[in-house]
């Protein structure tokens, strides 16, 4: 292999002595031939929108784009393969994209640069407008673009134009000068001033050249969907808008000298290293090991699923000897090869290395059950320091993708009583705020609780579905403050892989995430009847029972805050005594039937809150502890005179009289509750039986 190959090969690298500069990302598409969307996968390539009906896809196919101009050869010409696409009569996809990362997460401040090679491949560009490449975010099909599109003065050439988010024909600044070589090999530079909100496009400028020329077109002034911050990179067709153009050798970076930078022709190849085995290996996810390099300046990790390969990985750092490497598939064989990359002015890239040993990821797990407070789900936020819209963190914990999303210290109850200390806050849609779940083996139910943050918003469920996100629907919240807790039937007999994506324009905060491997029925809510046996410290509470409960949860409120729960088992059970409260305190109770552990019947929710009632004082006769009352057939009397008072065990009140010692009902048979006050005001509460 000559010296310049060699040079050539893979160059993904970081331009040395230029102060803050960063590349972001360099994209060769080195994948085996197909849809980027599957071939791609393995290196972060994701896709949304609606595929529809296209006979095709972006596909990378095994040839490439060069270009060079006076300055010299543009850094990533002639490497890896291109991406092509073809997408013509009769069309048939809506808002369809396929995009990558560039960052962990969004950056919003300064700027950035998406250069790439670009060609008609001979076909006329007869469309009025198509974008070729989008800087973007993760679930959202809009973006800073570069449009292409025929020309104004002779409608058979083509022009090139910007928008910062719009989509509008109207919108579009276009280049004034018209291309007519349908087969040339153009050099766009796609650049975005976060700063001041301006996107730029610059067409076949000069290779190494130190000042910014004139952009052909740029756009400060639409006011549709202005991108606050960019995460992606984007391809996107829709409608029945002609895309037909290859595109190879994408560099996303922050300066301009890294978005023109040349290739070196006399750069000596670096040592391959030497990989050793895969550690930690998981179901998705494994650690790839190898021996630094002198004079690297990073690593690219090839996995390769037999002869095919998965993806590629970049590490930074010359004494960088371990990656982890996660979007496998789970119990799937792999190995890896280490590439060290080198500074394309001095050292090029070594070649491959020796495949590692074969490792097996292993199974998906059996099923989900999040719990946020367990201080695995990396920093905690709060309302003192939460990040700003556009800014949010991405991460990796527990197997859970978290993009654009954070940890937020934010306690709320659910529909049954059961704290929750934190939860994840997404960020609003066009963010691209989202949970990418683990994968599961087998699937029946999901279930999701979400709360909005501050008014009406809507998630959605996904599933990757042959590398695409497809809809399995949208839920609304309909109030700003309601907890929901969604129960989604999903059945599937194979590995699974979900998302949750904030559908909606401001945040939501996730607070759990479940799935199971069975489908159980909600329990009704029981219906409360009122507090009975009510003393100084104790009473009984009282519901009807509901069928297929295997028992009952109690919980007590002083106020709004849950001071005590009491456990009930049998289904029958309608009544049990609550003890060790406090005197003179004003209480309400309410109770969930317990299912069978969510194999056949969920836990229900809670029912509604009992009547108010109020614990008696404490003295030497314990409220009315020495008040006899007996109940003959409909008619109810005491030792001493009083006020009757009769509920059903729903709650209502049937029957009153005061001042008496005996009163007569006429009330059916049937079980009732009866509550005394004496003339001192002082009550007793019990549960009678009216024959």
């Amino acid at each position: 292999m000559s010296m310049k190959k060699i040079t050539l090969l893979f160059a993904l690298i970081a331009i040395t002595g230029i102060a803050g500069a960063t590349v972001y990302l360099d994209e060769t598409f080195d994948y085996a031939d197909g849809a980027l969307k599957t071939v791609g996968a393995g290196s972060s390539w994701l896709s949304g929108g609606t595929y529809g009906t296209w006979s095709s896809d972006f596909m990378v196919q095994s040839s490439t784009l060069a270009y060079s101009n006076d300055g010299g050869t543009y850094i990533l010409s002639g490497q890896g393969k291109i991406m092509s696409s073809n997408y013509i009569s009769p069309y048939g996809s809506t808002n369809y994209v396929v995009y990558k990362s560039f960052s962990p997460s969004s950056v919003a401040t300064g700027t950035v640069y998406v250069s790439f090679l670009y060609t008609p491949g001979g076909e006329s560009q007869s469309q009025s407008q198509a974008p070729a490449m989008s800087m973007s975010a993760p679930g959202t099909n809009t973006g800073v673009q570069v449009w292409v599109g025929k020309g104004l003065v002779n409608a058979s050439h083509f022009r090139f134009g910007t928008t910062r988010g719009s989509t509008a024909g109207a919108d579009i600044k276009w280049s004034t000068t018209e291309y007519s070589d349908l087969n040339a090999v153009y050099l766009l530079i796609l650049k975005y001033d976060l700063s001041t909100q301006t996107a730029s496009v610059f067409v076949n400028p000069e290779i190494g050249a130190e000042v910014e020329p004139t952009p052909v077109a740029s756009d400060v002034t639409s006011t549709s969907s202005v991108r606050s911050s960019v995460q992606t990179i984007q391809f996107k067709v829709n409608g029945s808008s002609k895309e037909v153009y290859k595109v190879g050798g994408v560099r996303v970076s922050s300066t301009w000298a890294e978005a023109v930078a040349s290739q070196s022709i006399s750069a000596v190849p670096l040592d391959v290293p030497l990989v050793g085995s895969a550690s930690s290996v998981g179901a998705e996810s494994f650690i790839a090991n190898w021996t630094a390099v002198a004079n690297a300046t990073g690593y690219a990790v090839k996995v390769y699923q037999g002869e095919t390969l998965h993806g590629t990985y970049d590490a930074d750092g010359q004494s960088t000897e371990s990656l982890f490497i996660r979007g496998l598939m789970t119990n799937t064989a792999y190995t890896y090869k280490v590439i060290a990359k080198g500074d394309a002015i001095d050292y090029s890239n070594s070649e491959e290395s020796a495949a590692s040993l074969l490792f097996t990821t292993l199974e998906g797990l059996t099923s989900i059950e999040t719990d946020f407070s367990d201080e695995t789900w990396g920093t905690l936020y709060t309302s003192e320091n939460q990040p700003a819209s556009g800014s949010f963190p991405s991460s990796y914990h527990n197997g859970f993708e978290i993009e654009n999303t954070f940890l937020y210290d934010i306690s709320k109850y659910d529909s049954r009583g059961e704290r929750k200390d934190y939860g994840l806050r997404m960020d609003r849609m066009s963010n691209g705020g989202m949970v990418v779940l683990p994968t599961v083996k087998s699937l029946e139910q999901v279930e999701i609780h979400a709360i909005p943050g501050g008014a009406p918003r809507s998630i959605t469920l996904k599933e990757l579905v042959d590398g695409i996100w497809t809809t399995i629907g949208t839920y609304e919240m309909t109030s700003s403050v309601d907890y929901k807790e969604f129960i989604i039937p999903l059945s599937r007999a194979v590995p699974t892989k979900l998302r949750i994506e904030n559908a909606g324009s401001g945040q939501v905060t996730l607070y759990q995430i479940i799935t199971r491997t069975t489908n159980p029925t909600l329990l009704d809510a029981p219906v409360v009847g009122v507090a009975s046996a009510v003393n100084s410290n104790h009473f009984t509470a009282n519901w009807t029972a509901v069928a297929n409960a295997t028992g009952y949860k109690v919980r007590v409120y002083q106020g709004t805050t849950i001071v005590k729960t009491v456990d009930v088992s049998g289904q029958a059970t309608e009544s049990v005594q609550v003890t060790e409260l406090s005197p003179e305190t004003e209480y309400t109770f309410k109770v969930l039937a317990v299912g069978d552990a969510f194999v056949n019947y969920a836990d229900s929710y809670l029912s509604a809150a009992s009547t108010p009632f109020t614990t008696g004082i404490t003295s030497g006769l314990d409220n009315l502890s020495e008040l006899k009352l007996t109940v003959s057939g409909k008619t109810i009397m005491a030792s001493e005179s009083g006020m009757f008072e009769v509920y059903n065990m729903q709650g209502a009140k049937l029957h009153q009289v005061k001042n008496t010692v005996m009163t007569e009902t006429n009330l059916p048979a049937g079980l009732y509750i009866l509550q005394f006050t004496d003339m001192n005001g002082k009550q007793a509460t019990q549960k009678i039986s009216i024959n």
